[in-house]
């Protein structure tokens, strides 16, 4: 029989493979079980799913690394996550093993912390609590995310911890509302400022929640929802509420930042726990440029050199150089625009010192992008992609930091007049579609399906019930149009839950509503 079952692992035909990937749920052996192996790494993706079905089944441990390593696919990536998650406490020290491994992704890391939650158990737990001292901060939001699915409730050591994360949350609330009121209130700042204000909010969502994991989850959130309403009396009762409940230590932290008072007093009254100078407006913009990332987001540093281009007395520094170096290709593409209308002999000479496909990508991106023309001149860099999709519906209130992840996958497509462009429709490759510029016919074959003007969206999760089938772009004019799998835009929304939030309510046109604690 392993003989069998290899000739049908080896076999050209995809069914045969796949046949192979089913049989092995009743036939895994010591003697078989690299054929499974070798299935969960096929080239067809049917023949992957079903092994993968297989591996979920069978709970082998020599299946757990490859399991763990398709965590990082958008398309395979949660078909290995209900495997991990079914074989259950057995697969943790591999989970942990692999987080801690050299180089390990981010995506990955963040994939691994919440498997260990949906795993849960005191192994589980004891892994968790060891990570959350973690250097990205990012890590950690996922843990405590983790943590409160779970209402889990910090005592001892645990509730100390918990405390330190929420002095750093209070400091980093404390300087973004400061820089906020630092910066002028014309249209070159309208970016930054926006970019800031959103990371006040994740700043008092994090307060919030680290709130829940030390006292009742129900106060926290009433206290929570009062805070919001913006009502004075609202606000008392909130303060009044907290000071029945919230340590002493706490307090004098605590009830100046939730207070309606002006940004100026609470600063003075912070000075002491969180002290901080003022700042002029190209002080902010490099204390954001070089700020670690556990402080300020990607979004809030694109949008801090985008505002640098605007000011002809800010120099290139030192600062927006390094950023050309950076892996963020967002980050890296955005410097170098600032820098090339800004200095371009500066620009040459540091383009040269990097490798000649960062290079060519960067000379590509600025070479038709005009400075001064903004989203008019029909060229888009990444942080244009970004400004574009806020101006959406679809994408209304939705943070910039979660947008760029979605601008990473976005393939831009260029059309002249007339040209012609095939897509798949009806399976998972389908695309999404958003008109940047111009005008397309959206057709199936030579019919006629629809025609998309710039802002216009097609795709299954925009549409009223079920898109209609069209398989065909034809450009009317120049244009440009964004195009994103639903694969890919899944694994961004899986990634983010106030992403799949926004766009539930954008597409349903419902209310916001607090997510419950």
């Amino acid at each position: 029989m392993p003989y069998k079952l290899l000739k049908l692992g080896k076999s050209n035909k995809s069914a045969d493979r796949i046949l192979a990937a089913k049989l092995l749920r009743k036939l895994i052996s010591q003697r078989t079980i690299f054929i499974l192996l070798e299935l969960m790494r096929d080239v067809d993706p049917r023949v992957r799913y079903e092994a993968l079905i297989t591996a979920r089944k069978v709970k082998r441990p020599e299946t757990w690394s490859v399991l763990i390593e398709l965590l990082n696919s958008p398309a395979y990536g949660h078909h290995a996550a209900a495997a991990i998650k079914e074989t259950g406490e057995a697969i943790l020290p591999a989970l942990d093993a692999a987080f801690h491994k050299s180089s390990q992704s981010d995506l990955v890391m963040l994939r691994i912390v919440q498997l260990m939650g949906r795993i849960g158990g005191p192994s589980a737990l004891e892994l968790l609590w060891k990570k959350v001292d973690f250097p990205d901060k990012r890590i950690v939001k996922q843990i405590l995310y983790t943590l409160r699915y779970i209402n889990y409730q910090a005592k001892g050591r645990e509730a100390q911890e918990v405390m330190t994360l929420l002095d750093e949350e209070i400091g980093k609330a404390m300087w973004n509302l400061a820089a906020v009121t630092e910066l002028p209130k014309n249209e070159y700042f309208q970016y930054l400022r926006e970019a800031l204000k959103e990371e006040i909010n994740e700043n008092f969502d994090q307060i919030t929640l680290l709130l829940s994991l030390i006292y009742d989850p129900q106060s926290i959130q009433l206290v929570r929802d009062n805070i919001d309403s913006g009502d004075p009396d609202g606000i008392s009762f909130a303060l009044e509420l907290m000071d029945i409940f919230i340590d002493n230590d706490l307090k004098p932290k605590l009830f100046p930042l939730f207070d309606d008072k002006p940004v100026a007093v609470k600063l003075e009254e912070l000075q002491v726990y969180f002290p901080r100078e003022s700042y002029n407006p190209i002080q902010v913009i490099n204390y954001v440029l070089n700020r670690d990332f556990n402080q300020n987001n990607r979004w809030s540093k694109m949008c801090a050199i985008h505002a640098a281009a605007y000011l002809p007395e800010f120099r290139v520094s030192r600062g927006l150089i390094a950023q050309l170096f950076n892996r963020d290709k967002l980050l890296q593409e955005t410097a170098a625009w600032v820098i090339y209308n800004k200095d371009k002999d500066a620009y040459r000479t540091v383009v040269d010192r990097l490798p000649l496909k960062d290079k060519k990508f960067l000379d590509g991106s600025i070479e038709n992008n005009q400075l001064l023309d903004g989203l008019d001149d029909g060229f888009f860099l990444g942080i244009e992609m970004v400004f574009f999709l806020k101006q959406l519906p679809a994408f209304a209130k939705i943070h910039g930091v979660m947008l760029s992840d979605l601008v990473d996958k976005i393939a831009p497509l260029e059309l002249k007049a007339g040209e012609k462009v095939n897509f798949v429709s009806g399976t998972i490759d389908t695309p999404l579609l958003l008109v940047a510029h111009g005008e397309v016919r959206l057709q199936h074959q030579e019919q006629l399906v629809q025609v998309m003007k710039k802002g216009d969206v097609f795709g299954e999760i925009f549409q009223d019930g079920a898109p209609p089938e069209a398989n065909l772009l034809v450009a009317t004019e120049r244009s440009i149009v964004f195009r994103i799998s639903l694969t890919d835009f899944y694994f961004v929304m899986a990634n983010h839950h106030e992403f799949v939030q926004g766009i539930v309510q954008n597409v349903t046109h419902t209310q916001p509503q607090k997510q419950s604690l």
